[in-house]
């Protein structure tokens, strides 16, 4: 484990809200203890809370505490989640439920801290320093901040793609199966998880009969769907996309969509994008996030047609933004 990755996230942990029951899904999975080698400072001092507004009233019924019983059971739960860079808090007392298949949205205007959201859903904090949280998320029920949680199979299991194509110089087929390898999978299990995850995310057709040819020289939509196909690979449970179709024209863009709408049938797809109308496209429920603070969170149709916050109202209706 590289220095950078040893525990540059200060966790101050608070004692954990109370999860209803029927957010606690009965196929919890351990995560393994953690691989570092150093231990989290779990007693250094609080930063110092910002003095902030209250968070705007989320109307009656949009509480996004409540599970309805026609949703499908979290699978991950977020409480009271604060994240601090230096005294400038990036997000404030956020809460959320994330079901299992099925499509959330995060919306916003640029730098209210949407990627910051989904980067802590899988410690990719961590990362970046001089980043403090504060708050419990749960996957499966399991603090995904515990000393006992390795952030290796934590990252397998909540699997994260990025605003530009990451591939690596290597093959296509060498691009899927690199975290295969890394878990030593045989050589039998490498081949058949590299076709499978090719095909789920619409690509095998595309290129089956040049699987050696380099990754790089692939078109940016197809190069999106590797990386995609990438994290598929190691059996997630959770696909987090970050503006996966910021650079993409619309052929591809559209092509990512529709995959979106395959892989809920299996995954909690959490996608930020400033696209509304992508949003409204492809999303079950949609998160309305402004300076940090989440404003709304509903079934995307509701809050598109609906919304219960003025200023949700006038996000969507495009009067600032």
């Amino acid at each position: 484990m590289t220095a950078a990755l040893e525990d540059e996230l200060s966790y101050l942990p608070r004692p954990p809200l109370p999860i209803p029951a029927s957010a606690k899904p009965r196929d919890a999975e351990d995560l393994g203890k953690s691989s570092f080698s150093g231990v989290h400072p779990m007693s250094s001092p609080s930063p110092p809370s910002p003095t902030a507004p209250p968070s705007p009233s989320l109307g009656a019924g949009s509480s996004p505490w409540a599970s309805p019983a026609t949703r499908p059971p979290s699978v991950i739960t977020v409480r009271e989640l604060w994240v601090w860079a230096g005294k400038k808090a990036i997000l404030s007392d956020i809460n959320l439920d994330f079901a299992e298949r099925e499509v959330t949205a995060i919306i916003g205007p640029s730098g209210c801290g949407k990627t910051t959201l989904i980067r802590t859903l899988n410690r990719m904090t961590e990362v970046s320093p001089g980043l403090k949280v504060r708050g419990s998320i749960q996957y499966k029920g399991q603090d995904i901040y515990g000393r006992a949680v390795n952030p290796v199979l934590l990252r397998q299991r909540v699997g994260m793609v990025f605003q530009r194509p990451t591939v690596f110089p290597l093959s296509v087929f060498e691009n899927v199966a690199f975290g295969l390898r890394l878990n030593r999978e045989s050589r039998d299990v490498v081949e058949t998880k590299v076709v499978d995850s090719l095909k789920r995310a619409g690509l095998y057709e595309e290129l089956k009969d040049n699987l050696h040819r380099s990754a790089l020289t692939l078109s940016g939509g197809q190069q999106q769907r590797l990386c995609i196909a990438r994290a598929l690979a190691v059996n997630p449970r959770v696909l987090l996309l970050d503006e996966p179709t910021s650079s993409l024209d619309p052929s591809a863009t559209q092509k990512v969509e529709d995959l979106l709408f395959e892989l809920k049938r299996e995954y909690a797809v959490i996608i930020v994008t400033h696209n509304m109308q992508q949003a409204a496209r492809v999303a079950d429920r949609t998160a309305f996030l402004y300076q940090g603070k989440l404003i709304e969170v509903d079934e995307t149709k509701r809050l598109f047609e609906n919304p219960r916050e003025k200023l949700t109202e006038s996000y969507v209706t495009g009067r600032f933004g």
